[in-house]
Formats: C-alpha cells, structure tokens, sequence
C-alpha cells in the first residue's frame, strides 16, 4: 500500500470522526426533535419511527384520468408479478436468481410512456424482505408518478452493501449465499428488459446510506449499465480509521451474522475494492447526486418518548461519519475534473424524510436530465 493511500485513508477517517464529534457537542438540545430513521431500513443501527411523508392515495391505479398511463404501459401485469398494496401502478415481483438460487422481490413501477430508462433505488442496512422503504419511508413511486422511467426497487438484502459476498450468510438459522451485485448487474436486466423494456445499459442508480455507497461503486464497476449515481448520506471511505470496526458491529447488531463473511477481515483487498474513495478516479466521468446533512436535527426530527431521544443522537452520529466521508471524498474527486453535484444539508440528520427531499433534488438537477426521462 503507498504512502500516499495511508494518508488519504488516515486523513478521511480524522475528517468524519471530527465532524461527528464537532456536531455532538455542537448540536442543540435534542427537545422537539424526532427519530432518525424507521426500524424498517435503518441504515446503520437507528431505529424508531419516521416522519415519513403522507401514505399513498388508495387505489390510486385504479384510474387512468391523470394520464399516469397513456400507453398502457403500467396497466399490464408482467410474468411473476402482482400489483403492490402501495399503488401508483407498482408491481412486486419475484425474480429467479441463479446465483443466489432463489426468487428475489423486486417492486417495479414502469416507466410512464414506455420509455427504456431504469432507475435502480437501494435500501439501508436494515432492509425488510416484504418491501424496499423507498416506497414506504419515502414516497419514490409518487416522486415518479409522471416521469418516464422505470423504478426498479429490489427487496430485502440487509447488511448487504449490495455486493457479491464472499462466503455465504446465516441469517436465523438459514445459509444464504449474498450475490446482489451479481444480481443487479447480470440477471435482473434481462428480466427487466424481457418484462418492462428497460434496457440494460440506460440505467441510473439511487441509494441512502449502506446503498448510496454501494449505488457509488456499482457505477464505479459498472459504467456500462449506470450512467448517473445518487448518493445520499452515504459512508464513502469504509476503510478509513474506526469504520472497520463501525460497520461490522453495525451489520452483527442487524443480522446476528459473521459481517466478515463480506469482503473477509479489515484490511482484506476487498475492503479497499468496496471504497468510493480509493475508486475515485474511477467516477470522474459519471454524473453523482451526492448529499450528506448538517447532522443537526431540523424540521423532520421531534422525538416524543426517550427512546426517540435515543434513535435522534445516534442518527446524529451517523449522519456526522457520512458527512465527514462525503467530504473527504469530495476532496479526493475535486483533485482532477469530475461531474459531480455535492449538497450539504444545514441541517438534517439520519433520516427518511430527508432522504426524501434529496430524491426529489436529485430528480430534477441530474436524474431526468441525464437519462432524458421527461414523461411527456
């Protein structure tokens, strides 16, 4: 390893721990503030309701007045899927991997007007395995409703990150192989484009947390498929100073599994192959949405009980340790021309409501511009 990585690796980690350290001590009082994150994908260990924006209008596919489906695009089930209870024309699927050797959930909105862009939207650390929170913590499939493009929002995947892991999993007795970046890059393309047309190489991708760093580095490994990335709150040096132990306690608190079973002990080469920081160079030429908040609590954030007290400090350590890495990554990428956005939040905290707010900016600054996915 060059002397160069040790000092970029060593002056990231300095950056997020003083930046969660600085704004712990200089947040105000946590009264009126709420809970970070919901329990259902908490992204590295908050849990506790959300402010969440306003539930679905029901049987809101039950008509086509609204024009949400002039083509009839939305209207007809595809093979091995059903409509979703959330509506706005979703559908959740079951998708055969090989590699995983079983069905994989995914919730699908079509695109509007038959159009052939994709928009890939990742979970946090605690994902569910019934629905993938971009449609229940935020509200991506009204964000999209008029838009041309094809939401694909796959199910379940906790502690994840989205990659291929290198032994399999024991999740509650159950031994699972983890091969999602295989999955995500090779054999869900070909169902959507056999399904919903979205081709395979007019793709973009969103995630918070755990799956804005992964969303970062499958563009990274996969220029071909992503041409635009979002990275919300997102932990961009895993390998800098203290994250090797963070995410595994992280991910054992979630899974009650082995986290090495992933990239193999700290240190390992996969660790640094998983880094949107040391893949830098590699990101340059890619459109990025990137975000990260003040991690002082604002408008999302009024905690009403002790346990939501509890839920807010810690969403404000982690939205510190994201901020901090996002900035070091910025610092890393603006060392050369790149075609990334950065917007830092004055306030804000881990959380879904702002999650919210970032996919609506990063709708309209970068995501339909770039995949040119204007619904008229």
């Amino acid at each position: 390893m060059s002397h160069s990585t040790l000092r970029r690796r060593f002056a990231a980690g300095l950056t997020a721990v003083a930046t969660a350290a600085g704004l712990v001590v200089g947040a105000p009082a946590l009264v009126g503030a709420q809970p970070t994150e919901q329990g259902s994908s908490a992204s590295l260990g908050s849990e506790g309701p959300a402010d969440a924006p306003p539930p679905p209008a029901p049987a809101a596919q039950a008509a086509v007045a609204g024009g949400e489906d002039p083509n009839n695009n939305r209207g007809v089930l595809r093979d091995g899927c059903v409509y979703d209870p959330v509506n706005f024309w979703v559908q959740l699927c079951d998708v055969y991997s090989p590699s995983m050797n079983r069905d994989i959930k995914v919730q699908v909105q079509p695109a509007r007007n038959n159009g052939n862009a994709g928009l890939y939207l990742l979970d946090g650390l605690r994902a569910r395995d019934d629905w993938n929170a971009w449609t229940h913590d935020a509200q991506a499939q009204r964000i999209f409703l008029m838009d041309n493009i094809t939401l694909v929002m796959p199910v379940g995947g906790q502690v994840s990150f989205y990659s291929d892991w290198e032994r399999p999993i024991n999740l509650g007795g159950n031994l699972l192989e983890y091969k999602y970046e295989t999955f995500l890059t090779e054999e869900l393309p070909v169902y959507l484009q056999n399904e919903f047309g979205v081709a395979p190489d007019n793709n973009a991708v969103a995630g918070l947390s755990m799956g804005g760093s992964a969303a970062a580095m499958l563009a990274a490994d996969h220029p071909d498929q992503f041409k635009q990335a979002s990275i919300f709150s997102g932990y961009m040096n895993p390998t800098a100073p203290g994250m090797y132990s963070m995410i595994p306690l992280a991910m054992f608190d979630q899974c009650k599994c082995d986290p090495f079973a992933m990239w193999g002990p700290p240190g390992s080469p996969a660790w640094g192959a998983h880094d949107p920081l040391l893949n830098a160079d590699r990101l340059r030429d890619t459109p990025m949405y990137i975000t990260a908040g003040s991690a002082i609590p604002g408008e999302y954030d009024q905690p009403g009980s002790l346990q939501d007290v509890f839920n807010t400090f810690n969403g404000i350590i982690l939205e510190g340790l994201s901020r901090g890495s996002t900035i070091a990554f910025q610092n890393t990428l603006n060392a050369e021309p790149n075609q990334a956005t950065f917007d830092y939040r004055t306030t804000g905290i881990h959380g879904w409501g702002y999650w919210n707010d970032d996919l609506m900016s990063a709708r309209t600054e970068q995501i339909l511009p770039v995949m040119d996915a204007y619904g008229h």
